[in-house]
């Protein structure tokens, strides 16, 4: 099967009608479509879904009222628009191979809203562009439906959250046991045993006089009350699943109507509004610090220059205060040594020496101290100031503390303050991007409402695979205890025939079924723990996957054989074993149907993104719809997955006009570089 061709026309986020290339060229399977949160990308996959299989594609349960009803909200509403929308219609066109050809379907699903708000709808089948003729219009969707089983088709068109519920499931076997029947056709063995009860009952009833035959009666009435319980339990739990697929997408387009309002930054206000007060009581600080410095030593700081000037006077100033003190203790002790050369006093007891000798020895010495010394001749300095000795010491400590302390000090104070505002500048424009209360309130109360729906309903579900559970082990029971009153019947010669076969028949059946199983179970654990050792990152430790064909439970061992539990595997493993195991399934099926995958790198670290893009797109199937955000397959991958695409389209939202527009490329690749790189 090969995907030609989707068109939609006013449906979901897609106003007036669009038209999709699928189909691959150039043995390129890939075709790309990228787009934000709420562009529509999940909007496609349900649009293939809805088309293909109608009510179907909602789950068996659903009301023929509340499909309907289900349709008209799916048609286009733009706020602007004075006239709404009241049609919306959906075509798939593909190309199917049978036993006689490859023919060209084209399926076309429309619908109306009445004046009375009624909704009508239409489905119209062509094959090789002629209407469906050899099978009457009202078996139109059993025939899409056998042509493509849903059941089939899950393990082909699927999306991040199919994935997520898969790596989550921490038992996997009803999950994996309804897919492998639906592969293999064992529902139809199943209803065939089923039948054969029933038959076995009708032969009984001539005879139904023993209590065995009663026994059988009851247990064949335990029997059929339990397959009704559980076949309203299983409609209950797709009518739950598909209530949770319904509101995970609502929440996805809440949140992308949260972001495109600024919610990121309500998110963050109590944040922003901490470090608002946090800057503006740290620009104070650093304020008050540079009004301390201007009421200390920063005048010094302004006028290095006259500073410097001060500084040398002063010490030129201290040194002619020295010097002159110098000069006067000089000129005293002259004055002292003088007084002290009177010939009275000098001469005094000296006998034996001539006045004249005396007389020449005094003028002698007195020529000589009265001789100005060195320290006598030095210049002197003008004092300018004045200052005492503590008040010159004082201002000159100010001068070098102001040149080496308070300036790198003032600088850095400075530097510190218009970073601190630069800071509180960003803050208040972001301030300013968060939207008021009555803006985001509404839509945080939507998207909080949804989230406890959905821990609702989820919990809901898990109850009900419990009770499916409970009820398939009674009627397990309860057929092994009919069977084995049966056996007891068969082997009583009063009974034909027939009722001695049956048990042979039903021994046969159930063996045929085992081999089945077994059989296909092999080979999908060969093909998963491929698959796995293939997408997963360690590859120093090759994991075997085990699969027990009896009640499909699944057991990871390591390198040596041993028991893994899934719980030791981390988030990303997870992920890998679930798109291994769907990767498993698609190619252990045998049909050759395309991939359709939406957001399946959201929660992947970059090895198994890459891993992914290496690995499993290019080669999962001979045609792949990958349906991505900008974040998922970003510019690297786009280049990694360049060889293998066919096309691309990049899903724009315009917020002013309630509508998703289509460009060819992807997100920034324009018209004439996407298709130059699909011609490559």
């Amino acid at each position: 099967m090969i995907l030609v061709r989707l068109t939609v026309n006013d449906f979901g986020v897609f106003g007036g009608p669009h038209d999709f290339d699928l189909s691959p060229k150039n043995r390129k399977p890939i075709v790309l479509f990228g787009g934000k949160n709420g562009a529509g990308k999940s909007t496609l996959l349900e649009a293939l879904r809805l088309c293909l299989y109608g009510s179907g594609a909602l789950g068996a349960a659903i009301a023929r009222d509340d499909y309907l009803q289900f349709l008209g909200t799916r048609i286009h509403g733009n706020p602007n628009a004075l006239i709404q929308p009241t049609f919306a219609s959906l075509q798939v066109e593909f190309q199917y191979s049978h036993a006689d050809g490859l023919a060209t379907y084209v399926v076309t699903r429309s619908w109306e809203r009445r004046s009375s708000n009624k909704v009508s709808e239409l489905l119209t089948i062509e094959r090789n562009g002629r209407a469906l003729e050899d099978i009457e219009a009202e078996h139109w969707q059993d025939f899409i439906r056998e042509l493509i089983p849903p059941g089939v088709s899950q393990l082909f068109f699927f999306d991040g959250e199919k994935i997520q519920q898969l790596a989550e499931d921490t038992t996997d076997q009803l999950a994996l046991s309804d897919a492998v029947k639906s592969l293999l056709g064992v529902d139809i063995v199943e209803r065939l045993q089923a039948d054969l009860h029933n038959h076995l009952a009708r032969l009984n009833k001539p005879e139904a006089r023993n209590s065995c035959l009663r026994q059988i009666r009851d247990l064949e009435k335990s029997i059929g009350h339990i397959q009704r319980k559980l076949l309203k339990l299983r409609e209950r739990r797709t009518g739950i699943e598909t209530t949770l697929q319904q509101l995970r997408a609502e929440i996805e387009r809440t949140e992308g109507s949260l972001a495109a309002s600024g919610g990121a930054f309500a998110r963050n206000r109590d944040h922003l509004l901490h470090q608002e007060a946090t800057l503006k009581e740290r620009i104070k600080q650093l304020e008050d610090l540079v009004r301390q410095h201007c009421a200390g030593l920063l005048p010094f700081t302004l006028v290095p220059a006259l500073c410097d000037r001060l500084k040398q006077q002063l010490l030129r100033e201290e040194e002619a205060t020295r010097i002159e003190a110098g000069q006067t203790l000089v000129k005293a002790a002259k004055r002292e040594i003088l007084k002290r050369l009177e010939p009275d006093i000098l001469w005094s007891g000296q006998e034996g020496v001539s006045d004249e000798t005396k007389q020449y020895l005094h003028s002698r010495i007195r020529r000589a101290l009265g001789s100005p010394l060195n320290v006598e001749q030095l210049e002197k300095v003008p004092l300018v100031h004045q200052l005492s000795d503590s008040t010159a010491r004082n201002l000159l400590a100010w001068i070098e503390q102001a040149a080496s302390d308070v300036a790198p000090a003032l600088k850095a104070t400075d530097e510190e303050l218009e970073r601190t505002y630069r800071e509180l500048h960003k803050v208040a424009e972001s301030l300013g991007k968060i939207p008021t209360d009555e803006v985001i309130k509404p839509i945080l109360e939507s998207l909080r409402g949804l989230n406890e729906r959905l821990v609702r309903v989820s919990a809901e579900g898990l109850l009900k695979d419990q009770s499916i559970k409970d009820a398939e082990a009674e009627v397990k029971d309860a057929e092994r205890r009919h069977g084995q009153l049966a056996q007891k019947l068969a082997g009583d010669a009063k009974y034909s025939g027939k009722l001695r076969l049956l048990p042979r028949v039903q021994a046969a059946l159930d063996e045929y079924r085992s081999r089945l199983i077994e059989k296909k179970i092999a080979q999908l654990e060969e093909a998963v723990t491929h698959s796995f050792n293939l997408l997963c990152r360690k590859k120093d430790s090759l994991r075997t996957i085990r699969i027990d064909p009896k009640n499909f439970s699944i057991t990871l061992c390591d390198r040596q054989g041993r028991p893994l539990p899934k719980s030791q595997l981390s988030a990303g493993e997870k992920q890998i074993y679930a798109i291994s195991m769907l990767w498993a399934l698609g190619k252990t099926s045998g049909r050759p149907l395309p991939v359709v995958i939406d957001t399946p790198l959201a929660r992947l670290d970059s090895d198994h993104r890459r891993l992914l893009v290496e690995n499993y797109f290019p080669f999962a199937s001979h045609q792949v719809m990958l349906l991505s955000t900008d974040t998922e397959v970003d510019q690297v991958y786009f280049d990694a997955l360049k060889p293998a695409v066919a096309r691309a389209y990049h899903l724009d939202y315009d917020q002013r006009e309630f509508t998703t527009t289509i460009k060819q490329g992807y997100f920034w690749k324009e018209r004439d570089e996407a298709f130059k790189v699909a011609a490559h």
